[in-house]
């Protein structure tokens, strides 16, 4: 099994969840699964894997896979531009 490079987010709690699943998909993404989710972003071969613990409120995410023309870098600005905001709403 390959490593992934992954990121934590903490005080995620069910509320914040289901904003970021359902930010995801109104911005195109298509959700599988159930914690752990699989998220294919439809955009440059950008899949993601999300899995929460809900008694430590701990968010783990993992880019799966992008296309080779995607640097990581800007990937994981975009998805910690957007667990700040949700970190921040309340």
């Amino acid at each position: 099994m390959q490593a992934y490079v992954t990121h934590n987010y903490d005080n995620i709690g069910r509320a914040k969840v289901e904003a970021v699943l359902k930010e995801l998909i109104a911005h195109g993404s298509t959700v599988t699964g159930n914690n752990p989710w699989a998220i294919d972003t439809q955009k440059h071969g950008v899949m993601l894997r999300g899995e929460w613990n809900e008694a430590t409120l701990l968010l783990t995410i993992a880019v799966t896979d992008a296309d080779w023309y995607v640097p990581r870098k800007v990937v994981w600005e975009n998805i910690d531009s957007l667990m700040r905001h949700i970190q921040d709403a309340g």
